[in-house]
């Protein structure tokens, strides 16, 4: 009996005195704070528009071997609805949107589709300062199908690799950005800059309403990547030389022979940043292979407060871009674009943006395509969480192309209800 006493003695002495340096080591380390906050948002909304060109094409562009068009107008119902997580944590802030959506055409009935979205950002800011102070990442991903321009109406897309410019005939697209963005400081006025982006558009085979000869889609993959030092000349504005390259391969959606494009820019950047105001220019170079052509390349970008309810933001620029509608390879896009936004009171706000784009083709730069736009919309908050709007979009399109020439203007108006639900979610927090 002694003995196995000892015996015992002798196997938990070890594990009690583990417990004890344990104990000892947990109170001599200070208090660590941990907190995250999830938030699950629903939101929905419907839509009735009436619209003046379902087709986006001319009626002589849809008639058929007996010279009949369908029904160019129709009236259009939309319903809009999916989540919106938002997540906060000492390490990320994310804010993820999910969706769907079902059109319904009233006499264009084999119109009827389906949508989908999925777009968000990740903020690594602070995951990465914890190994390089003043360092900075973020991940931005936007992923529709649909075979409009936009999905809905208030959730446009951003599309930052293939660019405005061209609006194509009706075809159901994929089309998915995703994109890595960072800064790396080198002193306490220079850093690093740079990021890569991805890029896939993809095109089904046909085009609804019948194909058109010279219509061509073509499907397109990009690979952007770009990068520079700046330097804070003051605490309000910087300078940069960039660096940016796209590289991208298409093929007709069709299928068949896949060909290359590479965009080189160097272009130095100038930014000015205050509470009232942001204005950023860049001008350069930009070399396009393998056409072999140099052109001037650059941006202008201001956005202003005039007064505390009133937004001002232009927009122009010149740039190379991916062609994926008429003809492949690259374009030169000439973009001029404007927009304001006025509250009129608290619950009541008025906003109006108008624009102007021009695709040049290689090697013919007469072979343009142009596109004249404009949009206003009255917004009223019914509630904090039910939101109603009229609205009424222009769309006009000039094809002077050697592959078609064709013009179509089409006009939308109509009104849409949004709901945001209260937040499905949880705050933790522990000492």
């Amino acid at each position: 009996m002694t003995l196995l006493w000892c015996c015992r003695r002798v196997k938990i002495r070890p594990w009690f005195r583990l417990a004890v340096a344990v104990g000892f080591i947990w109170g001599a380390l200070p208090s660590v704070s941990v907190y995250a906050e999830t938030n699950i948002v629903p939101w929905g909304s419907v839509m009735e528009r009436y619209d003046s060109n379902v087709w986006h094409r001319p009626k002589e562009l849809l008639r058929d071997a007996q010279g009949n068009a369908p029904q160019l107008h129709d009236f259009v119902t939309t319903v809009n609805g999916g989540l919106d997580l938002r997540h906060d944590s000492r390490d990320l802030e994310a804010d993820l949107k999910v969706g769907g959506n079902y059109s319904a055409f009233v006499e264009n009935s084999n119109l009827n589709f389906y949508g989908a979205l999925l777009n968000g950002t990740v903020g690594l800011d602070r995951w990465v300062d914890r190994y390089v102070r003043g360092a900075r990442l973020r991940v931005t991903e936007n992923l529709v199908y649909t075979p409009e321009q936009t999905f809905g109406r208030g959730l446009t897309v951003v599309d930052d690799v293939f660019g405005s410019g061209l609006v194509t005939f009706r075809r159901s697209r994929l089309l998915n950005t995703t994109a890595f963005n960072g800064s790396y400081p080198l002193s306490r006025d220079v850093s690093l800059e740079g990021g890569y982006i991805f890029g896939l558009r993809r095109l089904t085979r046909t085009t609804e309403g019948g194909d058109v000869t010279g219509a061509t889609f073509f499907n397109t993959m990009t690979h952007t990547w770009y990068g520079g030092p700046r330097y804070n000349l003051t605490r309000n504005d910087s300078v940069a030389a960039l660096y940016r390259q796209t590289f991208f391969t298409q093929e007709r959606s069709e299928g068949g022979r896949t060909f290359s494009t590479n965009l080189i820019t160097l272009e130095g950047d100038y930014t000015k940043v205050f509470p009232e105001w942001t204005f950023t220019v860049r001008g350069g170079v930009t070399f396009v292979e393998p056409v072999g052509r140099t052109l001037p390349s650059g941006s202008l970008q201001v956005t202003t407060k005039p007064e505390r309810d009133t937004v001002l933001n232009l927009t122009l620029s010149r740039e190379a871009r991916p062609s994926y509608f008429l003809q492949g390879g690259a374009r030169i896009n000439h973009l001029a674009r404007a927009s304001i936004r006025h509250r009129i009171y608290e619950r009541l706000s008025v906003s109006g943006s108008g624009g102007y784009a021009l695709s040049q083709f290689f090697p013919n730069t007469e072979s343009e395509f142009q596109i004249i736009t404009g949009a206003s919309r009255l917004e009223y908050m019914v509630t904090r969480n039910i939101r109603g709007e009229f609205f009424y979009i222009f769309t006009h399109v000039n094809s002077d192309t050697t592959a078609l020439e064709y013009q179509v203007s089409r006009h939308q108006v109509g009104f849409m209800l949004s709901v945001f639900l209260e937040s499905l979610g949880e705050t933790l927090g522990f000492e």
